[in-house]
């Protein structure tokens, strides 16, 4: 076999085995063996992520449920954002958040309203179940890190439960 034929083989080999990984790193539940632990991960991740998604129910979304929460709503001021946020009847929480451009560049205000998601997501049990809250963010908000908006957020949600009671 010459040189140049080892190297095609090699090059088939190696696109077989890319192939073989690929096929393996899709593996689902139902087409594992009893003994696989990928597919035992991939049972543990499920659960998880269907608890920390944010859906549709859990956002405001409506101009009018925003201009309700400014108008009655009250308001706590940090020095990263302002909350607003006032009582439902809908038995669970619900988070709106509004970045202006003062935030910063459209890759800032994302990346503020996404901690926020998270934070939402991830604090859920420590917030009571009846609320509406906005968040406006501040022009120093884009510098802050995860720990710092979470405290500061933590905070302001239970002055509000305070306020609210």
């Amino acid at each position: 076999m010459s040189a140049r034929d080892e190297a095609r083989s090699a090059r088939s080999v190696g696109t077989e085995t890319r192939l073989e990984v690929t096929n393996t790193a899709c593996l689902s539940a139902d087409t594992a063996q009893p003994g696989d632990s990928r597919a035992q991960a991939v049972n543990q991740r499920a659960p998880d992520a269907a608890a920390e998604k944010f859906p549709r129910s859990v956002r405001i979304v409506r101009s009018s449920d925003y201009q309700a929460l400014y108008k009655t709503g009250c308001k706590i001021h940090s020095s990263y954002f302002v909350l607003f946020g006032r009582c439902n009847a809908l038995g669970h929480s619900r988070l709106g958040i509004t970045a202006s451009r003062k935030v910063g560049g459209a890759v800032v205000r994302n990346r503020v309203k996404r901690l926020f998601r998270e934070i939402f997501r991830r604090s859920r049990n420590r917030i009571s179940d009846r609320l509406d809250m906005v968040v406006n963010a501040k022009s120093g908000c884009g510098n802050a890190n995860y720990e710092d908006l979470r405290t500061e957020f933590l905070t302001a949600v239970k002055k509000l439960n305070a306020r609210l009671s």
